[in-house]
């Protein structure tokens, strides 16, 4: 693969036409920009009933790259990549920082035909001719008042080196732009673009990959310059194009049920604009999920489906085994990244014995201790929390410890204390420190 370097830009960037007031400067992107290796597409091949493809994976940060390099570099979409490193500045991560990669996709329901887009997901699913097969790529699409359509449509015309003829509704915001903006380095459509049966609307390539997965278009479908290289030269005149708005997927891979739940589209700008994440609880998923698995709800881990619901992080994780089989993953649907001077700690329950609030929820003083950067919380309970419990953090069941009542809480300041030795591990969780 051609090593390709990310390109630069300034403070007052337009980023799909409006103002990227959140970007960094021109000086802090020139220091942290570093080459890399666009993965691509990922294509895989699909089994009767198979709705989960892909893996979950870790990363270890190296020297000088920055969020936007390791999401090229994996076929993410911003957007998805910092919602799961929720507590790793995208533009000084810090070498050596191990972070999540959330590789496993599910698919969209409904007919499996052409191009499928779920725009909650910010991804592209093509389905190749002969329905076995299935192509995935991370899109930008329309910010909130300028939103990509719903429904069905088709490619009508391509186009190789476009010219791009700005709408009048984009002159009137930007009076500024030339009538048309011939193909090269300032046209927004990058090097390839397809047609769709929507007027004014196109699936195209960017000249600006550092927007990829984020709401920032005015409604046009965009990839990476290498995706649409890809998707250009196999999709025909005539493709069907479906567009659907699923908050929540859920999905079987072998005998592993997966649930994937995605931040709404004003969670999605607050995380673009690195402003605190407003706490938007999912509905609807446990019926997405029940549904999923017929046969098989009794299996469900119903903790780990209301924990997807409450954080919305994008992060496909396993909720049933059918083979019988643990449902706890091995580490890899989890969100982590290992401890830096410049950020706040997370912690693992798995390798640890402790963890910090969830990303999302509530983190007032009751469920974290003053000094919240090198503390742990434990939480006691003779019974598992109720499933709104947001805040709730590993649990250990039939152990009283209050005065008042049957649950309490236990702080340890630096290195974790062991739980009580009659102590039930009921579950547990990844989180951030604040």
């Amino acid at each position: 693969m051609v090593s390709v370097a990310l390109p630069k830009t300034a403070g007052r960037a337009r980023v799909g036409g409006r103002p990227s007031r959140y970007w960094c400067s021109a000086a802090l992107a020139a220091m942290f920009a570093s080459a890399v290796s666009p993965a691509g597409a990922a294509e895989y091949s699909l089994d009767p009933g198979q709705k989960a493809v892909g893996e979950n994976a870790r990363y270890t940060v190296k020297d000088g790259e920055i969020l936007p390099d390791i999401a090229r570099q994996f076929d993410l979409g911003y957007t998805e990549l910092v919602a799961v490193n929720p507590d790793i500045n995208p533009w000084v991560p810090g070498t050596g920082r191990v972070i999540a990669i959330p590789g496993r996709h599910i698919l969209p329901e409904g007919p499996r035909q052409g191009i499928v887009i779920n725009l909650a997901q910010s991804r592209l699913f093509y389905f190749p001719p002969g329905g076995d097969r299935v192509e995935t790529y991370p899109i930008t699409i329309g910010f909130i008042g300028k939103n990509t359509p719903l429904g069905t449509s088709r490619v009508v015309s391509k186009e190789a080196s476009p010219t791009w003829y700005p709408p009048a509704s984009i002159r009137a915001e930007e009076p500024e732009l030339a009538a048309a903006v011939p193909p090269g380095p300032d046209n927004p459509l990058g090097a390839y673009a397809m047609h769709l049966g929507w007027k004014n609307y196109l699936i195209h390539g960017t000249n600006k990959p550092d927007s990829i997965g984020r709401t920032v278009s005015h409604g046009c479908i965009r990839l990476y310059p290498e995706d649409i290289e890809r998707l250009f030269g196999e999709v025909g005149v005539g493709t069907p194009v479906r567009t659907a708005e699923q908050p929540a997927t859920a999905g079987w891979k072998g005998d592993a049920l997966y649930v994937q739940v995605y931040p709404s589209k004003s969670q999605a700008d607050e995380i673009d604009t690195m402003h605190a994440v407003t706490p938007d609880p999912a509905s609807g998923v446990d019926a997405i999920v029940r549904a999923t698995a017929g046969d098989y709800a009794q299996l469900i881990d119903w903790a780990a489906v209301h924990r997807s619901a409450q954080q919305r992080n994008a992060m496909a994780v396993k909720v049933a085994d059918r083979s019988g089989g643990p449902i706890a993953s091995s580490g890899e649907d989890e969100v982590v990244a290992a401890p830096s001077a410049d950020a706040s700690p997370y912690r693992s329950t798995r390798d640890a014995g402790y963890a910090l609030p969830s990303y999302g929820s509530s983190r007032d003083s009751a469920y974290s201790p003053p000094d919240y950067r090198s503390a742990a919380t434990y939480r006691w309970s003779s019974s598992p929390p109720p499933s709104s419990d947001g805040a709730a953090v590993s649990g250990w069941g039939g152990v009283p410890r209050s005065a008042s009542g049957d649950i309490g809480y236990g702080y340890a300041y630096g290195q974790p204390v062991p739980p009580p030795p009659d102590a039930q591990k009921l579950y547990s969780t990844w989180g951030p420190g604040r």
